[in-house]
């Protein structure tokens, strides 16, 4: 099942919708609109989450390939890994690095980014990637 994301024009919220009972969520007495993730464009290089298999059951994600700015005006707001049976939020601030580490039970199906500016942006390119033997999660 792929996870539905609402954003408020209003105030800014942002809604993860788990189970989808038909109906839109509302906020500041308005409906929500649905996002729509990005899986590519000329922001690629700073909004694509990158995902590395450090180990059997942790996960390095970073936001880009180039790191993306977290100043309070321009920052990524949050990672999330879906797997089949789980979702993992890691919710960064401005000043923070771009990445998070994940430990998951389960090989991920999708991961998501929200920049503060662009939007979310959503990944599955790396289903069938192996563990990174060269590679040290940071604690």
């Amino acid at each position: 099942m792929e996870l539905l994301f609402y954003h408020c024009p209003i105030c800014g919220n942002v809604v993860i919708k788990v189970v989808d009972g038909g109906t839109t969520p509302v906020c500041c007495g308005a409906e929500m609109e649905i996002m729509t993730p990005k899986t590519e464009d000329g922001f690629f290089e700073k909004h694509l989450p990158v995902v590395e298999r450090c180990d059997h059951y942790a996960y390095e994600v970073k936001v880009g390939k180039i790191p993306h700015p977290m100043t309070v005006e321009h920052s990524i707001q949050f990672i999330c890994v879906q797997g089949e049976n789980e979702i993992q939020i890691r919710y960064l601030s401005p000043g923070d690095d771009a990445s998070a580490l994940f430990v998951c039970e389960e090989k991920p199906v999708a991961v998501y980014s929200y920049c503060n500016v662009h939007g979310l942006w959503k990944t599955d390119s790396f289903k069938d990637f192996g563990i990174n033997k060269n590679k040290r999660c940071r604690s």
